[in-house]
């Protein structure tokens, strides 16, 4: 099991997002020969997702990794799924704000609160809904980076 691959995880189980976990963790049981320790770690705490978070957490300190992939991995997990209408906008923008949440400062969470942030401006009837859309469409199908004068300007 990569580093990425135990971030990635750990973040989705952080966010709320434990229905997959189980085949996740199948999956590394079924492929990986000989399991490497933090599979047989995983193993032994199944079930207690505080135990599971602390231990995903704990490997991904041991060494560097490259962040940015998992971030793009996540941006994708949201697309995919928003794409398919397995989530909803809204469904969407409550994962975005969880991530802001539990992914140190980076430009990845600073993107993801601030989609949530105008998202509630456009609740509140104070940005086009349609100008958001074009924005966050973009933003999870690519990874474009936008300029917050997007939701406000009208040329864009």
């Amino acid at each position: 099991m990569t580093r990425e691959d135990a971030y990635y995880e750990r973040i989705l189980l952080l966010c709320g997002f434990r229905e997959q976990y189980d085949r996740w963790l199948d999956f590394y049981l079924e492929t990986e020969e000989p399991l490497s320790d933090i599979v047989l770690e995983l193993l032994d705490c199944r079930g207690d997702m505080k135990e599971i978070e602390y231990r995903l957490n704990l490997y991904c300190l041991e060494k560097p990794f490259d962040e940015e992939s998992v971030y793009t991995r996540l941006r994708e997990y949201l697309w995919e799924n928003y794409s398919k209408n397995v989530f909803t906008k809204d469904d969407v923008m409550v994962a975005l704000f969880r991530f802001s949440r539990n992914i140190p400062c980076c430009l990845f969470s600073n993107q993801c609160l601030t989609l949530s942030d105008y998202y509630l401006l456009v609740e509140e009837g104070i940005v086009d809904a349609e100008r958001f859309d074009r924005v966050l469409i973009r933003y999870l199908r690519s990874g474009e980076d936008f300029d917050t004068a997007e939701f406000w300007n009208a040329g864009f």
